[in-house]
């Protein structure tokens, strides 16, 4: 995304401001988004958190203009206030209480493995195909997570009582 943001013009020296713009936003709502999942339910708001990342990847790869991009750092803000401590609340709501530290420990684990294939596809699709194929694909997996998360959050609902 930083990448992204200096190739439709945003200079080097200012890619810490557009940065902080996303900080800023994900700071403000991070509290608001876990007390809205206590109330609703952690599935629903990474849906919809997953939702946003989709939309954001996706405007990263089509943009060309640099307010888009302030734009959307901001909402990739939102992105990681509605999923970041979301995610480790929900992975712990699954866990029995024994088990959270080490539950928590292969999640993270897992979500670091991860990171290295993703990262090597992204630069691959950057590389071969051009710089805003890494943002579909990236747009695509995280509406492929939202709707994977949505039909978990169904078949919860719809199974019967233990």
């Amino acid at each position: 995304m930083i990448v992204k943001a200096n190739e439709v013009g945003v200079k080097v020296a200012h890619i810490p401001l557009v940065y902080l713009v996303f900080n800023i936003v994900s700071v403000l709502f991070a509290i608001p988004f876990g007390s809205r999942s206590d109330k609703i339910g952690r599935e629903r708001v990474l849906v919809f958190g997953y939702l946003v990342y989709a939309a954001v990847y996706f405007g990263f790869g089509y943009t060309r203009d640099i307010r888009a991009v302030i734009g959307l750092f901001a909402m990739y803000g939102v992105y990681s206030a509605a999923t970041d401590g979301i995610q480790k609340a929900f992975v712990s709501d699954l866990l029995d209480q024994n088990k959270r530290g080490t539950g928590l420990g292969i999640y993270n684990a897992i979500l670091g493995l991860t990171l290295l294939p993703a990262s090597v596809i992204a630069g691959v699709l950057y590389d071969r195909v051009d710089s805003s194929a890494p943002f579909y694909f990236g747009s695509a997996t995280a509406a492929g997570a939202a709707l994977l998360m949505a039909a978990f959050l169904l078949a919860n609902r719809r199974a019967p009582a233990r």
